[in-house]
C-alpha cells in the first residue's frame, strides 16, 4: 500500500467521501448566502465590503471548487483506474494470521473432510471425515450438533465428542431400485432445516429414473433416534418451515389462476403439520401476484416462522454470496480482475490484481480471458473486519480490507466457509 503523505490523504478521503461532499456543499452554500445578503442590503459597510473584499470570497470559492474537483479526479483515478499490484505470495501474503485480532472458529470443507481452524492461526481440527465428498453442513441452533451431508449420505455429528451416526443414505436405496428397473437410478438429499429447539430436523430425499420418481420429506428426532415421513396433501412439498415453538411445520403451495378473471395471478395455500398429530391442515388461502407471500403477511395471521436458522447452513447452493459485511462494507472483483474494497457507498479501493490460471479443461473456454481467477469463495467473517477466501494453490487466506493486509491461514483447498453464532429466535 502507498505509505506516502499523499497516499494517506487519498486513503482518508476515499473512506470519508461523504464528509468531503458535505464540506464542499457547506462552502458553496455559505458563499451563496453571503452574496445574496450583500445584494439585498445595500448599506455603507456592505459597500465597503463589496469594494475591498468582494474578490476574496470569489477566489476562495472558485479556487476551492477547482481544488476539490482535482481531488475528485484523483480519487476516481486512485480507486477505479490506478493499477494495483498483482498478488504474490512472497511479496504480499504474511506467513501466518497471528496478527488477526479475532479468534472465530472458521469451518470449511476440504474434499471428504469438514475441518475447523481459528482465524488467528492458533488451532486446527479435523471435525468430520467421510468416504464421499462433503457437500454442506448445518449447525443446530444451540451449536451442539452438526448435520453433515455428503454426496450419498446424511450424518449427525456431535460437536464436542465428534461422534457421528448415519441418518440416511442414497446408496442402498438406489442400488436396490436399479436392478429391478434395469435403469440408472439417481437421487439426492437436500432441504435440511433444524427446529429451534435443536431436538429435531427435517430433510428432503428424492430419487428418479427414466420410469418413475419419488420425493419425500422426513423428520428426524434426536431423542427417539428415528425418522418419520411428513405427509403432504399436494403433489410436492415446498418451502417447508418450522414455527418458533418447534411444534408445527408450515409449507406453502401456490396455484396459478386464470389471468382473464382479473384476479391475482396466484393463490398461495398455507398448510400446517402439527407434530402431535402429523396430519396436514389447510390454514388459509392467500391471493398473491407472486408465487409466494411476504413473511409479514403470515405474521399478521399469527404464524411466526423460524427463519434465522438459515444463517447456520453452509455449502448450500445460492447462500454463500456474502460480499457485503455486517457494517455495509463490500468486496468484489471488477471486470479488470482487481480485488476491490468499498468502505461505505462511494468509491472503490483497488487492493490487488488477481492472476488467472489456465487449466487443461479450461483452455478452450477461457483462453481469451487467460483462464480462471486463482481466488474464489470470498466471504466476510462475522464482525465485518476480516474476509476469508481460497487461493487455488496457496490455500485459505485472511484479508483485512481496510488496510490491505493479507495472511495465509492454512495450506488447504477449502470452500463452503462457515461458523456458529447463536441465532435469534424471532424472525
Amino acid at each position: 500500500m502507498d505509505e506516502t503523505y499523499l497516499g494517506r490523504v487519498i486513503n482518508f478521503l476515499s473512506g470519508h467521501f461523504e464528509l468531503v461532499i458535505a464540506i464542499n456543499g457547506a462552502i458553496l452554500f455559505s458563499y451563496l448566502a453571503v452574496m445574496i445578503f450583500v445584494r439585498m442590503r445595500e448599506i455603507n459597510f456592505l459597500a465597503i465590503w463589496r469594494l475591498v473584499f468582494r474578490k476574496i470570497p470569489f477566489v476562495i470559492v472558485v479556487g476551492g471548487q477547482c481544488v476539490l474537483f482535482i481531488i475528485y479526479g484523483q480519487l476516481y483515478w486512485a480507486n477505479y483506474k490506478k493499477p494495483a499490484p498483482e498478488l504474490h505470495l512472497e511479496q504480499h501474503v504474511a506467513a501466518t494470521t497471528q496478527w488477526v485480532k479475532d479468534d472465530t472458529w472458521l469451518y470449511f470443507v476440504d474434499g471428504h473432510m469438514l475441518r475447523a481452524i481459528r482465524i488467528n492461526d492458533r488451532d486446527v481440527q479435523d471435525v468430520f471425515s467421510a468416504s464421499d465428498p462433503v457437500k454442506e453442513y448445518h449447525f443446530s441452533p444451540d451449536g451442539k450438533y452438526i448435520a453433515v451431508l455428503t454426496q450419498k449420505d446424511l450424518f449427525l455429528l456431535e460437536g464436542q465428542t465428534k461422534r457421528s451416526e448415519q441418518i440416511d443414505s442414497l446408496k442402498d436405496y438406489v442400488d436396490a431400485k436399479a436392478p429391478k428397473e434395469d435403469a440408472t437410478v439417481k437421487g439426492t438429499i437436500s432441504g435440511i432445516r433444524w427446529a429451534p429447539d435443536s431436538r429435531k430436523f427435517i430433510y428432503e430425499k428424492a430419487w428418479w429414473s427414466q420410469f418413475s420418481s419419488q420425493d419425500n420429506v422426513y423428520l428426524y428426532d434426536l431423542r427417539e433416534k428415528k425418522k418419520k415421513m411428513i405427509q403432504s396433501p399436494t403433489r410436492r412439498i415446498s418451502s417447508l418451515y418450522w414455527d418458533v415453538q418447534s411444534q408445527n411445520l408450515y409449507y406453502l403451495y401456490h396455484e396459478s389462476k386464470d389471468p382473464s378473471d382479473r384476479l391475482p395471478a396466484y393463490e398461495v395455500a398455507v398448510f400446517r403439520v402439527p407434530l402431535a398429530t402429523d396430519v396436514p391442515e389447510l390454514i388459509v388461502r392467500i391471493p398473491s401476484e407472486e408465487a409466494s407471500v411476504p413473511i409479514e403477511n403470515l405474521n399478521l395471521r399469527g404464524i411466526d416462522l423460524y427463519l434465522n436458522g438459515n444463517r447456520l447452513s453452509f455449502g448450500v447452493p445460492g447462500k454463500e454470496n456474502d460480499l457485503v459485511s455486517e457494517k455495509g462494507s463490500s468486496l468484489g472483483i471488477d471486470e479488470e480482475d482487481y480485488l476491490y474494497y468499498v468502505n461505505s457507498e462511494w468509491f472503490r479501493k483497488r487492493l490487488y490484481k488477481i492472476p488467472r490460471d489456465v487449466g487443461v479443461a479450461d483452455m478452450s473456454r477461457y483462453q481469451y480471458k487467460g483462464g480462471d481467477l486463482v481466488i474464489d469463495h470470498i466471504r466476510w467473517i462475522p464482525g465485518g473486519r476480516y474476509a476469508v477466501m481460497e487461493h487455488r494453490y496457496w490455500g485459505i487466506l485472511i484479508l483485512e480490507p481496510a488496510t490491505g493486509k493479507i495472511g495465509l491461514l492454512i495450506r488447504a483447498n477449502g470452500h463452503s466457509f462457515g461458523w456458529y453464532r447463536k441465532p435469534a429466535l424471532k424472525t
